[in-house]
């Protein structure tokens, strides 16, 4: 027995750390294969990148198992380095286990009761990732190609996050190839989601269910695969698949569940295919990977995040060959920062200048080295550099192109109405170069139809100089052809901070303008804006204006007050621009003013006031459905003259794109006061979802109350209506919404309903 204990002993001191990797003929690793101990039978996962740590003794034998692998058996002494396992076909007959016969539904409840502890969203962080996107044609495609990838690009981010309303994203350094001088944002969350505890996760503007969710026993079928030991752990790994007639739903794939902390270890998903609404673009074999790892004794966080997607493009009846699109993120530094720290509002900071990129979380390989230095020397010529704004987040969603100590002002390039036909316009500013602070900008546009020149002249024009960045001075000055009616809160988008861009900004309506319903306007004046918090802003605005139509002429003083509040937005800032990047609702606006004019055949007139406000909020049932609401009203004093009233507003019979207008009451009324109401309720195409047909269905209930009148009206109204086959060859008319819309007070009545397209 003392030699017994004695080689025992020997043994287990014996015991090393055995490290390797697993990877495929081609080189590709092999993730989540399982590495056991025979003797111990102590076991690991691999992680993403095949790469495996185990205990063992030189003489013990080490099996390595994956499905769809031959395993394999080795000594402990024999792993050094890399392992390559070949690929076998697997076939299996289709078992279906009833849920109260199936053990993994036990294990997944014990997760799911650990959600809320486990969920990386429900918890403050701080990280610093390392993400890489490239873009590669199939290896098929490869071989008439110098380069392996077609595109590279390399970003290290820091995210704070506190909620979905308080988060902030900062770019700290880049690669991309070419050496491009742009900077965006490629965050591990750009293209998978960072929790999958939640019930439903959003992929590409999609929504799945979470096969670790609240509705997972619903659309999922579970198995348990294997199970594993390590020191004081156990590993279970559940393969889950869609049941019948969810596979546009769900998953298919498999995870791992450490216990006893029941927490997710490792997750694989794939959707087979995301199914478009028409459109030219096509997603398949959509696959996402997470690997958790614990974080001290506070939360399982996910370290490694990383997506493949095969896309094609769709152009009439050509197939473009397909593109694998892939993301790999690897997160570090993660700690749980205090309430101190909470935010305002959520933001995108981009520096005007990013840094090269020096450290990596993995070597670049091969193939990604040959790319860079093809693509780098590609892209090194002088006239692609010029379009290197094309890959510029910050310069197509500001419309800004940097010209060194200017900026070009791109919104809008053109635009048109019956009266001055296209009119193209530019306008430039200054740029951080000379000031982050301070921006002069001006703009100049020529209406090119011979009416342009009716009321003066073609030209149009402006300037203004604006000082701070949320908090924001203007001083602005220009000469345009306006509406003839109030400025409309339900005609404005709020795409960018309010009190911004406000000469340049057109918004589409449902109807064009003919020179009776224009004015040409000039103003001088002076707006404030306050950012109060990361919900609410508030503007004050003082001017000098003169109003020009055919039939009358006034001039005066105008001052407008006003604050937005939006329950959820994120900024994006670099330098001295802030733009409003996205929002959610609610949404509420309130804007009133006062008037005191001067007009050409009379004397001055007392002060005018009018009052607007305006609700919009949506909500989303999973798949089941959505519904929005708006609420607006406008209220202007008796005394107001024709050219600054309230237009009805109304879309013409052969008209349904803009929404939020009277469609069944198309008539051109000019009112006092008006409260309009909108209420829609869809039922999206995910509610049921079959291969070939995908229609929406959405309900209307709209109207306006106007100087006493009431135009209530009804209406059906159906896009995505053409089956899928017919709208890949029809990507145009695919997209075409048909409504059917009827008055629904008997005494306004003309017609039993409307055709709207």
């Amino acid at each position: 027995m003392y030699w017994l204990a004695i080689a025992f002993i020997g043994i287990v001191w014996a015991q090393e750390w055995i490290e390797g990797s697993l990877i495929e003929p081609e080189g590709e690793p092999i993730p989540f294969a399982t590495i056991q101990n025979l003797r111990t039978h102590q076991g690991t996962y691999a992680d993403l990148q095949g790469r495996f740590r185990i205990r063992a003794a030189p003489t013990d034998t080490i099996e390595v198992r994956c499905v769809g692998y031959l395993p394999r058996r080795l000594i402990a002494s024999e792993i050094r380095g890399q392992l390559v396992l070949f690929p076998t076909a697997v076939e299996m007959e289709p078992v279906v286990i009833q849920p109260t016969e199936n053990p993994a539904y036990a294990l997944l409840r014990r997760l799911q009761a650990k959600a809320a502890q486990w969920d990386p969203l429900q918890h403050p962080h701080k990280y610093v990732s390392y993400n890489k996107l490239s873009l590669t044609l199939p290896e098929t495609s490869l071989k008439t190609f110098v380069s392996p990838h077609l595109f590279i690009w390399e970003t290290e981010t820091e995210k704070l996050y506190f909620s979905p309303a308080r988060e902030k994203e900062t770019l700290r350094a880049q690669r991309i190839v070419g050496n491009l001088p742009v900077q965006s944002i490629l965050s591990p969350t750009s293209f998978l989601p960072l929790s999958v505890y939640r019930p439903r996760l959003k992929i590409l503007e999609r929504e799945f269910i979470s096969p670790v969710g609240s509705d997972g026993f619903t659309y999922y079928e579970y198995g348990i695969k294997d199970t594993m030991y390590a020191e004081r752990d156990t590993f279970i790994r559940v393969d889950f698949f869609p049941k019948r007639g969810k596979e546009t739903h769900a998953f298919r794939g498999q995870l791992t569940i450490i216990l006893p902390d029941a927490a997710l270890y490792t997750f694989f998903g794939k959707i087979d295919k995301i199914y478009g609404e028409g459109g030219i673009l096509e997603f398949s074999s959509y696959s996402i990977w997470h690997f958790y790892e614990k974080i001290g004794d506070t939360l399982w966080f996910p370290t490694q995040l990383h997506s493949e997607a095969t896309l094609r493009l769709r152009a009439g009846r050509e197939n473009f060959p397909s593109l694998i699109l892939r993301s790999r993120s690897f997160l570090k530094e993660v700690t749980f920062p205090s309430r101190e720290e909470e935010l305002d509002r959520s933001e995108v900071l981009i520096r005007a200048e990013v840094p090269e990129l020096k450290e990596r979380a993995e070597p670049l390989t091969p193939e990604e080295l040959t790319s860079y230095r093809v693509l780098d020397s590609l892209l090194a010529r002088q006239e692609v550099r010029r379009l290197r704004w094309l890959f510029d987040l910050p310069t197509l969603v500001t419309a800004r192109l940097p010209l060194g100590v200017v900026n070009l002002v791109l919104r809008p390039l053109l635009l048109y109405h019956e009266a001055e036909g296209l009119r193209p316009q530019m306008g430039v500013e200054t740029s951080d170069e000379i000031s982050e602070v301070v921006r002069l900008r001006i703009w100049g546009g020529y209406g090119l139809r011979s009416q342009a020149g009716a009321q003066g002249t073609p030209w149009r024009y402006g300037g203004e100089i604006e000082i701070g960045r949320l908090h924001r001075f203007q001083a602005f000055y220009y000469d345009d052809v306006r509406e003839r009616t109030l400025p409309r809160l339900i005609d404005e988008i709020p795409a960018s901070l309010p009190g911004e861009q406000r000469v340049y900004e057109v918004v589409a309506r449902g109807y064009a303008f003919g020179w009776e319903e224009l004015v040409r306007e000039k103003a001088v004046g002076l707006r404030l804006r306050l950012a109060v918090s990361g919900k609410l802003f508030s503007f004050i605005q003082m001017m000098g204006m003169s109003r020009s139509a055919f039939s009358e002429q006034w001039q005066g003083i105008v001052a407008v007050s006003g604050m937005e509040y939006l329950a959820q937005q994120t900024l994006l800032r670099r330098g001295g621009t802030s733009w409003r990047l996205s929002y959610e609702g609610p949404r509420l606006c309130l804007q009133t003013g006062f008037l005191r004019a001067t007009w050409t055949y009379h004397s001055l007139l007392p002060l005018l006031p009018w009052f607007q406000f305006d609700f919009w909020h949506q909500w989303r049932w999973g798949r089941a459905a959505a519904m929005r609401v708006r609420v607006s009203a406008t209220l202007v004093d008796s005394r107001f003259p024709e050219i600054w009233r309230h237009r009805l507003r109304t879309l013409p019979r052969a008209y349904l794109g803009v929404s939020d207008a009277l469609a069944a009451h198309p008539i051109r009324q000019v009112v006092l006061s008006a409260v309009y109401g909108f209420y829609e309720w869809s039922l999206p195409n995910q509610r049921f979802p079959t291969a070939g047909w995908a229609p929406i269905l959405t309900l209307h209930l709209q109207g306006a109350y106007a100087d006493g009148v009431l135009y209530p009206e009804g209406g059906l109204s159906l896009r995505n209506w053409m089956p899928l086959f017919v709208a890949r060859m029809l990507p145009s008319l695919a997209l075409t919404q048909v409504g059917l819309f009827f008055p629904l007070s008997s005494q306004l009545r003309r017609e039993r309903f409307y055709l709207r397209v």
